[in-house]
């Protein structure tokens, strides 16, 4: 299969077997178009189906399909094999899914990935990510505010971008993120025989999709996109801001008092890409977080 055949000049029958493959004695006839040999694709739409047949029908066709798929508008939780076309057929698809300039792909949860490429597609097969935009994992959320002397709560992890599960080249032009990880809560506080206190909440991570701050009456900021969320301003101690993208989250300032209680500790950042060895980074782009 070494495609596609040339587009002028000599072209002869053990040429169009050599790409299309089939069994001694050659003949045309068992090269229609959508039959056991050529696919029905865009790459052999000037072979006929059937009727009369020529060499020359065969001029600059190929075997394998090129499959582009564009991701033009935001998505969450996309899986590469589901979202291939209706033109895939398994073992000679060659297929580019590309994220468009300014697009972001991100995730619902942050125990799901914004992007996955799974082993549903045939060895034969190859697969491109070009990504222009962004692929992010969810954003974690920032710890509870809490009542009392009691120590703040840490804040929850980010979610992870992408996953492979078979071999991908990616050329990043843009960025793949994991998730900003949630702010820790601050300490509580209460002296002896006084009011208790609260320690505030932590901010929400970045991601797509952002972060929420942590819940309370000293509630945190949810993050953004790009950017983590503020901690609670509470009255024992003050919650630690989301992380950024792919960069873990602040934990929680200390209460003061007579019973001071410690913050919590920040949420860990989501992986930009768990299964890397399966992974070849065409273009390196821009990549925050780690590898899992």
């Amino acid at each position: 299969m070494s495609g596609p055949l040339p587009s002028s000049g000599p072209l002869s029958l053990t040429d169009i077997q050599g790409e299309f493959l089939g069994s001694a004695p050659i003949g045309l006839s068992e090269y229609y178009r959508g039959g056991p040999y050529v696919p029905d694709s865009s790459s052999t739409a000037t072979i006929p189906t059937s009727g009369t047949i020529a060499v020359s029908n065969f001029y600059g066709t190929r075997r394998r399909i090129a499959i582009p798929i564009t991701i033009s508008s935001p998505t969450l939780n996309y899986d590469l094999y589901a979202n291939r076309s209706p033109s895939y057929v398994a073992g000679i698809s060659d297929l580019t899914f590309t994220v468009n300039s300014g697009v972001r792909v991100g995730s619902n949860s942050v125990d799901a990935y914004a992007m996955s490429v799974p082993s549903s597609f045939n060895a034969g097969d190859t697969v491109t990510v070009v990504n222009n935009g962004y692929i992010q994992g969810m954003g974690g959320t920032g710890g509870p505010s809490i009542l009392g002397a009691s120590p703040g709560p840490a804040g929850f992890k980010g979610g992870n971008a992408m996953y492979a599960n078979r071999p991908v080249t990616v050329q990043n032009n843009g960025i793949v993120a994991g998730g900003g990880g949630g702010g820790g809560t601050g300490g509580g506080g209460q002296d002896d025989k006084g009011p208790a206190r609260w320690g505030g909440a932590g901010g929400g991570g970045a991601g797509y999709n952002v972060g929420p701050g942590g819940a309370g009456p000293y509630g945190g900021s949810n993050g953004t996109n790009d950017a983590g969320g503020g901690g609670g301003a509470g009255d024992a101690a003050t919650g630690g801001t989301g992380g950024g993208r792919g960069a873990a989250g602040n934990p929680g300032s200390n209460s003061g008092g007579a019973n001071p209680r410690p913050g919590g500790a920040g949420g860990p950042a989501g992986y930009y890409i768990v299964g890397n060895p399966y992974v070849t980074w065409s273009a390196t782009g821009t990549r925050e977080g780690s590898v899992g």
